[in-house]
């Protein structure tokens, strides 16, 4: 894969971890990487050294995305919140016939619409979920709980639409972690300490579902990337901020639109997607 394009993707994918209700595993499927990493990661021919290599300029992308554009975008976001979310629902509807072309192409069957439904249904619930139970944030720091948090964030990167803020809202830790990842280098010796357990959680559910999303790709490619796209579809719940008829609500959605065809027919003229 070009390495511009990995790093470019990294950046992306990077702003997409910062921002609330934005899904960085989304951004990736949406860029062409997602299944491209996940199989990197776990073939055996390449060495470890050699995937690093491979995987390096989408390392530092991510980076740069997460401590320069994250905060610059959670700056537009704090000012622009509306208009935002907007242009984030047409980045990820205008990708989506290209995902379900891709299924069509690569796939044995057809989308399984069943399994597309049932994911968007459940993206649904996960955003409902938390305003029917009202979490709060619960000052709870044991090493267990950020273990779990650690180990629960990472999955909701990995897995495409599922929520890591309703996650870390329920451990009571969600701006706490927030306010972490946004200002890494503002962190104590003693805080970093107390984030090892954080860590460790991150890195063990990275090991473990990196080979369980590789498994799936490969001998259920049809019916996983079935359930991908409906989490992705899905994920428009979980940053659609209402309309309003006003100038701001119209503009809103002509940016909507716009960003919906530039990603279309980008991706139209890049037809092959991974």
């Amino acid at each position: 894969m070009n390495k511009i394009h990995m790093f470019l993707s990294g950046i992306l994918i990077g702003t997409g971890v910062v921002l609330p209700g934005v899904s960085g595993s989304v951004i990736a499927i949406l860029m062409g990487v997602y299944d491209y990493v996940i199989f990197l990661l776990n073939n055996q021919k390449i060495k470890i050294y050699n995937k690093f290599i491979k995987i390096l300029p989408l390392i530092f992308g991510l980076l740069i995305g997460i401590i320069i554009f994250g905060n610059i975008l959670l700056l537009l976001y704090d000012n622009f919140r509306y208009e935002m979310m907007y242009i984030f629902i047409g980045l990820i509807l205008g990708e989506v016939p290209l995902l379900i072309k891709k299924v069509k192409l690569q796939g044995e069957q057809s989308i399984n619409y069943s399994l597309l439904l049932m994911s968007i249904l459940v993206s649904l619930m996960l955003v409902i979920l938390p305003k029917i139970l009202n979490f709060t944030n619960l000052n709870v720091f044991n090493p267990f709980n950020l273990f779990l948090a650690g180990f629960l964030y990472v999955s909701g990167k990995i897995i495409p639409g599922i929520s890591s803020s309703l996650f870390l809202m329920i451990l009571g830790l969600y701006e706490y972690i927030l306010s972490i990842l946004s200002n890494p280098f503002s962190l104590s010796l003693n805080q970093l300490i107390c984030m090892i357990p954080f860590f460790i959680g991150a890195i063990l559910s990275l090991l473990i579902l990196v080979k369980v999303i590789n498994v799936l790709l490969t001998k259920y490619f049809t019916n996983t990337y079935s359930i991908i796209i409906g989490f992705v579809i899905g994920s428009v719940f979980a940053i659609y901020p209402g309309f309003t008829i006003s100038i701001r609500g119209i503009i809103s959605l002509l940016l909507m639109i716009i960003s919906f065809f530039i990603v279309y027919n980008m991706s139209k003229k890049n037809k092959k997607i991974s």
